[in-house]
């Protein structure tokens, strides 16, 4: 074997190996049926370069000729497969249109190829004995005269070499590897030893067929420029790890960041209810695993609007920082306490095997926090409300144990403050009667089991009609009819306050606006708000929409806000109730006497009108006691330049005590019980006759 022959081994075996690597890239790459139709152009080569070497080894003529059919064959595939390569590439459907034309003739030629007796080249031969070459060394180079198959593959070849060479000067600007000068370099040497292939064929040169040569060089330089970009990517993807972690790890202390401010009470530290429900689960697994007990104590601080009120926010928030501190220096830091709300705080008791140990540990803190606060110079007599349940007697999960505890809390609040209750099974059937109201209340509004009824507010002097306050009522298709007591708290927990308080304000000034059309122009409507509902932001839009829907003026509408509502909030109360009367709106204060307002803040309320309260109403002709509050209310309201109005008058006698302190309106059953809206027309329309 000569040089030249292991030259062409070797390089069938290079283009081999080319063609293994780019098969591997395109099992990953985006140019995958690119990287496949490389990978034959190059075994189509390899194929050429081995049939190359046994046609020049030969050691005789037909031997030679054998073998040259196989190079003609080789040769004739790669026109399609160049073409299909740079169609893989050009998204337009003409280039596979032409991929389709060059493979069919070229199938023709190859079907014509081993059917002539020298292959598709040749149609005669000058050669009969091996050649010597120009480097020494000898080798069968057949050439003869040419045939017109021979040229239609000549023009195939140029054909696709130019449809590859313009689809790559086309994107040279949008694709880098088009563009670079070892890739166009390799392509122009194809070129080069591909013409001198033509040169030999004709005999017009004496050497054996170079441009699988030539394809190996471009094929060494196109995997270079792979290898570089798969380094560079795989450089570009070590960066981008890197700041993917460093931006996860950011994300991690960001996200415990948030998790500490989302489980966490911003005043006192302590954890907030969903960081309590965390811990309480975690002591459940605890008391599983020991065969204890766990009881939570939930803590209400009694009376802490009235010192928000009269003394600032500032002291109360100063008192709740000081309570947390009892609490957690009494339980240590192994125990649950938490803050839930404004004024709840949560403790965790675990580890007792009896109730008498829960009792026990019970009195413990409220002992701890028994004691008078002491709050910038100023001596605080705190009191709290207690309840307690206990897991697994009362509840099977955090959330149950903490709503258990709420109802027993409940119920010591109901008995005044600094009492303490247990849960038991009775107020378990009224949990669960909530949950099912609750869920029915969020279709009542839509199945329109909501309405309302209408109380006659009259003069106290003349008993003429001046107003009606229009009272929610649900009639339940299976309870029957529910007042607003009951589930007007539900509908603040549920969120569903919104859209009731909407259609309660929306209907009474519609009704209002029936009754103004029937001649009832002295009239005016009054509206409860609940607590959410005042401090809704788009309740002074709700507001106005209503009045412009139904032709009214602002005051024609009155608000009643309960005083216990306003202590609640009072510099955002009074905001709100600024905004409103801004709208022309009338607002009274409902069941006055109970919030335990201070007169300075009385002073403050943008307000026209007191509501007194009817359990002070209610013993005036047998407790001097309330008619001198009754009175010290009448008196306060004058001083003001306020309107005063007197609820849950039930007899003669009540109201005429009520007229000689000076109210101006009264209310209750002895004018008249709430009416539904038909029967508090023909009220209205019996009172005019009767005037008449």
């Amino acid at each position: 074997m000569n040089t030249i022959a292991s030259l062409y081994l070797i390089s069938a075996g290079a283009l081999a190996m080319s063609a293994f690597q780019s098969a591997l890239v395109a099992r990953n790459s985006s140019f995958g049926r690119a990287c496949w139709a490389f990978a034959a152009i190059c075994l189509s080569f390899a194929g050429f370069q081995y049939a190359n070497v046994q046609q020049q080894l030969a050691p005789g003529l037909a031997e030679a000729i054998a073998a040259h059919k196989w190079v003609n064959f080789f040769s004739i595939l790669l026109a399609p497969q160049f073409c299909y390569l740079v169609a893989s590439l050009d998204p337009s459907r003409n280039a596979f249109r032409l991929t389709y034309g060059i493979a069919f003739i070229s199938a023709i030629l190859a079907v014509d190829n081993f059917m002539v007796p020298y292959g598709y080249r040749f149609s005669t031969l000058e050669t009969e004995a091996p050649t010597e070459l120009v480097w020494g060394g000898h080798a069968f180079l057949l050439f003869g005269e040419t045939t017109a198959a021979y040229t239609v593959s000549r023009l195939l070849s140029l054909g696709a070499t130019a449809f590859a060479v313009v689809y790559c000067v086309r994107v040279q600007r949008q694709k880098a590897r088009f563009s670079n000068r070892l890739v166009w370099s390799s392509a122009a040497l194809v070129v080069v030893t591909t013409a001198l292939g033509g040169a030999t064929d004709t005999g017009m040169l004496r050497m054996p067929y170079l441009s699988g040569f030539g394809f190996l060089f471009l094929a060494a330089s196109y995997l270079l420029l792979v290898r570089r970009e798969a380094t560079q990517r795989l450089t570009e993807k070590i960066r981008i790890s890197a700041a993917l972690e460093r931006e996860l790890e950011n994300h991690k202390l960001s996200s415990r960041r948030i998790e500490r401010a989302l489980t966490n009470d911003e005043l006192t530290r302590l954890p907030n209810r969903e960081g309590a429900l965390e811990k309480l689960r975690a002591m459940f697994v605890w008391s599983e695993s020991s065969l204890t007990r766990t009881a939570v104590l939930l803590l209400d601080l009694d009376r802490l609007a009235i010192i928000n009120g009269t003394r600032g926010y500032e002291i109360g928030n100063q008192v709740l920082i000081e309570v947390a501190q009892r609490l957690r220096e009494h339980c240590g830091k192994r125990r649950l306490v938490a803050r839930l709300g404004s004024a709840r705080f949560a403790v965790g008791i675990a580890g007792h095997k009896t109730l008498a140990g829960i009792e026990r540990e019970v009195e413990g803190i409220m002992a701890a926090i028994k004691p008078p606060f002491t709050v910038a110079d100023t001596v605080l007599n705190m009191t709290f409300s207690a309840g307690v349940a206990i897991y697994p007697d009362h509840a099977n999960s955090a959330e149950d144990l903490l709503a258990s505890a709420g109802l027993a809390l409940h119920e010591a609040r109901d008995l005044g403050p600094g009492h303490l209750r247990m849960f038991h099974p009775s107020l378990q059937q009224s949990l669960s009667e909530r949950i099912g109201l609750e869920n029915e209340l969020k279709e009542a509004l839509e199945n329109g089991e909501l309405f309302l009824h209408y109380q006659p507010q009259v003069c106290a002097v003349t008993e003429r009609v001046l107003g009606m306050e229009a009272l929610i009522r649900w009639q339940h298709p299976e309870l029957g009819l529910v007042m607003p007591d009951k589930f007007i708290p539900l509908a603040e927990a549920t969120g569903t306050i919104a859209a009731i308080g909407a259609w309660v304000i929306d209907s009474a000034c519609q009704q209002l606006q029936n009754w103004r059309a029937l001649g009832f122009c002295d009239v005016r409507m009054a509206v409860n708000l609940s607590a959410q509902q005042l401090l809704l932001s788009d309740l002074g839009d709700n507001v106005q929409a209503a009045l412009r829907r139904a032709g009214l003026m602002g005051e024609d509408l009155e608000l009643e806000i309960t005083e216990s509502v306003l202590m609640q909030d009072p510099q955002r109360s009074i905001e709100k109730l600024e905004s409103l009367r801004r709208l022309g709106v009338r607002l009274s204060i409902d069941d006055f006497g109970t919030g335990y307002s201070s007169l300075g803040y009385l002073k403050m309320l943008p307000v026209h009108s007191f509501k007194l309260d009817r359990s002070f109403v209610r013993d005036i002709g047998t407790s001097e006691k309330d008619l001198e509050i009754c009175a010290t209310a009448v008196g306060l309201a004058r001083n003001l330049g306020l309107e005063i109005v007197a609820e849950g008058v039930e007899d003669a006698v009540q109201a005429d005590q009520l007229r000689q302190l000076g109210c101006n309106l009264l209310q209750g059953y002895y004018f008249a019980r709430p009416l539904a809206a038909h029967a508090a027309t023909n009220y209205l329309m019996d009172q005019m006759e009767a005037a008449a």
